[in-house]
């Protein structure tokens, strides 16, 4: 399944601060790591819940499933293996 930019940085944030299956984070958490508005945020997270990469366990937090962290795994290898993808 093919992301937008903001769900994958919602994972990005995800990755660099709480990269461990059931991490939990605020959303309020999110706005200041996450240079976009309240409804693009609310977008990309519906948008991973959709994909099983994250659970809200309550309005104001989203937790990383086993799905969500595997994919922060392999895009963290893919960009080692080629930090220069020709494809973006």
């Amino acid at each position: 399944m093919e992301l937008t930019q903001q769900a994958r940085d919602v994972l990005g944030t995800l990755g660099r601060t709480h990269g461990r299956p059931g991490a939990r984070l605020m959303i309020a958490h999110l706005r200041g790591r996450v240079a976009v508005t309240d409804p693009v945020i609310a977008e990309a997270v519906r948008e991973l819940i959709e994909a099983g990469y994250l659970t809200v366990p309550d309005a104001d937090t989203i937790e990383l499933t086993a799905k969500g962290y595997d994919a922060i795994q392999r895009t963290q290898l893919d960009a080692w293996r080629d930090p220069n993808p020709s494809s973006l």
